[in-house]
């Protein structure tokens, strides 16, 4: 019986190699990492769900700002991760994710980290059966970035539909069209920052409550060439430049720190909001300064 045994689980293995399921390199030489999740009341009245805390611990330095979510229909979703108090979430672009398949009280969802801040999702209902995933467009990113790569768009202008918002700030709609447009939107804006491609070091960040409130967390690869400095001069397309003030932070009991900026008047001077996504490029070392490119969902929410 042995024998049948293995050669059943070299034919999975081989199996799995010819549908593309190969580990990511940052994943080779280590099992994929699962946890699992049941969705409470307080998941669906935050709006947001709590990542378990034992892989926050194995796993939450190498998570972006973005994670990107893959269901079994291969529909992929680009979901907001909050970070805090050694905790981290599911934000933004979450509660969208949920709509989308019909996810209720109940429900179990497994998810299977694949490295890279990426993780393939199997979503139960409340029979312990694994759901239909929908087949609409609406939830498709392959669509929106396809889209981006014909036509090679580079930057930002290129994208914009012929619109004005009073003020530069947006009322969202509470509606279902609302708020698909805005998912599709916020996908979009994440899509042409990505295709920015500074030549400089550089590094993208979806803004969160407490980024607007003024704290902007360096990652730890970038943070190197903010050493030794106090300030950072912050740059936008049209050579206006605001200045801020670079602090290590230290989270709770831990003893690794993070680099921050000082950014609060540049946020309020530019109107950011929650949703917003900024690149930020080190085009000078002496002084450093940074040039931020900001990318508005409201400006790509069409139909």
């Amino acid at each position: 019986m042995a024998p049948k045994k293995s050669r059943s689980r070299r034919t999975s293995v081989v199996a799995n190699r010819r549908n593309g399921h190969r580990p990511p390199s940052c994943m080779a030489g280590r099992r994929p990492s699962h946890f699992f999740k049941i969705i409470l009341p307080s998941t669906i009245d935050d709006k947001k769900l709590r990542i378990p805390v034992k892989f926050v611990m194995e796993f939450g330095d190498e998570l972006s700002d973005v994670a990107t979510l893959t269901i079994p229909n291969g529909h992929l979703w680009q979901v907001g991760l909050e970070k805090g108090n050694k905790e981290i979430w599911f934000d933004d672009g979450w509660e969208d994710f949920m709509e989308s398949h019909s996810i209720h009280y109940g429900y179990f969802l497994v998810f299977r980290y694949e490295g890279n801040s990426k993780f393939h999702v199997l979503v139960f209902d409340n029979t312990a059966t694994e759901i239909q995933y929908p087949r609409s467009k609406n939830c498709k990113l392959e669509d929106e970035t396809d889209n981006l790569k014909e036509n090679e768009m580079s930057y930002s202008d290129k994208l914009s539909p012929k619109h004005e918002v009073d003020g530069g700030t947006y009322v969202r709609e509470r509606s279902s069209k609302g708020r698909l447009m805005m998912s599709r939107g916020r996908e979009r804006a994440i899509e042409a920052a990505r295709l920015l491609k500074p030549k400089s070091p550089s590094f993208m960040a979806i803004l969160r409550p407490h980024h607007i409130r003024g704290t902007l967390y360096v990652p730890v690869e970038f943070a190197s060439n903010l050493s030794g400095h106090q300030f950072v001069k912050l740059e936008t397309c049209d050579g206006k430049q605001w200045r801020g003030r670079c602090c290590e932070h230290r989270s709770g009991s831990s003893s690794k720190t993070r680099k921050t900026v000082g950014w609060g008047q540049f946020c309020r001077d530019n109107k950011l909001e929650k949703g917003d996504v900024c690149v930020f490029e080190l085009i000078k070392r002496k002084p450093v300064v940074l040039k931020v490119s900001i990318f508005h969902p409201v400006d790509y929410a069409v139909n």
